[in-house]
């Protein structure tokens, strides 16, 4: 077990995943905060008010969904390779070699 003054490689690689995983949840959140009520909006621009048909709207509401998903898989596959980066640096390998 690793001591809050250890500087081993262990506690350093165990930092970099805390920290990481604290960046992933904070992002998970503000995705949801984003486009939760984004769609919200959305489906109630085309259900409650009717502003847009109801069999295009769904369409737009598809739309935003794909491109949600494709920018959080974006953010996840940059966060997961700054991750890997990290550990590597963490572990004293030299990522240029």
């Amino acid at each position: 077990m690793s001591t809050a003054g250890d500087s081993s490689i262990n506690a350093r690689v165990d930092a970099v995943n805390k920290e990481y995983l604290a960046r992933q949840t904070r992002l998970f959140v503000t995705f949801a905060l984003i486009e939760g009520p984004l769609l919200l909006i959305g489906a109630v621009l085309i259900y409650g008010f009717e502003i847009i048909d109801p069999e295009v709207g769904v369409w737009f509401l598809v739309a935003v969904a794909l491109i949600g998903g494709a920018v959080l898989s974006m953010l996840l596959l940059r966060l997961i390779q700054g991750r890997t980066q990290a550990v590597a640096q963490a572990r004293g390998e030299n990522p240029l070699f």
